[in-house]
């Protein structure tokens, strides 16, 4: 009974307020799936009050828009496949929600900051892998007074590492293991020879430090990004990634030791049918970072 109440009391305040205006960079399979949750307002039939309006679509691809168009009860109103006229387009959003490459961050995050429009990162790994564009969009958002939200992805313990990091972390270690599948046509492992489909037993595809990880592995491992950022930085974060034939699921566990004791979390992620590289998990990890953004009372770190 008290949930029902509080869902409804939010229901009524986000009607009260003006519909956050967001624009979405990139119509793949974690952009479509936020596209449809913002179009529907629900996930699987679960109502989720987002009091949001699907605005801007970009894609370089126009036949995944008009895919993706065709399962949308409205469509947006500005739809381009480049970043031609955005500046004169920023102006009908108020969010604008990354999830193309980490080569698009630089290209519309930037340019949204310094339009003092917020952002929501879902390229992590572009603030490791171009120097200074962390310490760009930092300063950016300080001077506009907006913010930059970066979901968890497809791992847990997100608030138990900054937590930890207040009082010091000594390590933090994370393992990835998939299926092989999951890399196919990775550039590292091309390059190392590596046939992904003749491996019958558990492989290290790479061992070293979270920076490495995220310019080697871009399509896999953006929540090495994102824990390096909410703990100890890129060079100290480790991290190993597993390819393993007789796995079902893309497993992350995340190991650290720190002052407060010693976390250890670990996700078994269902692939995503959409694209077996990325986790399921990391859409539904986006959609509850806009619930927060949308909801007056926010649980967690």
């Amino acid at each position: 009974m008290f949930y029902k109440t509080f869902l409804l009391k939010v229901k009524v305040f986000c009607k009260e307020m003006a519909k956050i205006r967001v624009g979405v960079i990139g119509c793949g399979a974690i952009g479509s799936e936020i596209c449809r949750a913002i179009d529907s307002d629900e996930v699987n039939g679960r109502e989720l009050g987002l009091g949001m309006e699907l605005k801007l679509l970009i894609d370089k691809h126009p036949e995944g828009i008009e895919r993706l168009c065709e399962s949308l009860g409205k469509k947006p109103d500005i739809i381009k496949s480049d970043s031609s006229g955005l500046d004169e387009i920023l102006a009908e959003v108020d969010l604008v929600i990354e999830c193309a490459s980490q080569a698009a961050v630089r290209e519309f995050v930037i340019p949204a900051l310094k339009k003092g429009k917020e952002v929501m990162i879902l390229s992590v790994g572009a603030l490791l892998c171009e120097p200074g564009l962390f310490e760009e969009i930092e300063s950016i958002s300080k001077e506009k007074g907006c913010k930059v939200y970066i979901p968890s992805g497809a791992v847990a313990g997100i608030d138990g590492l900054k937590s930890g990091a207040i009082g010091g972390i000594h390590s933090v270690k994370l393992t990835t293991r998939k299926p092989p599948s999951g890399f196919e046509g990775n550039e590292y492992v091309k390059e190392r020879g590596i046939n992904l489909f003749s491996i019958k037993k558990k492989k290290t595809l790479f061992m070293g430090h979270a920076l490495e990880a995220v310019k080697h592995f871009p399509e896999n491992v953006n929540v090495a990004a994102s824990l390096s950022i909410a703990g100890i930085g890129p060079e100290a974060t480790r991290v190993k990634i597993v390819a393993d034939p007789s796995a079902t699921e893309n497993v992350h566990e995340i190991e650290v030791r720190g002052e407060f004791g010693k976390l250890f979390v670990r996700v078994e992620n269902v692939p995503s049918i959409a694209n077996p590289k990325t986790s399921y998990l990391a859409a539904p990890s986006a959609i509850a970072t806009l619930k927060r953004i949308s909801y007056p009372i926010r649980v967690g770190t």
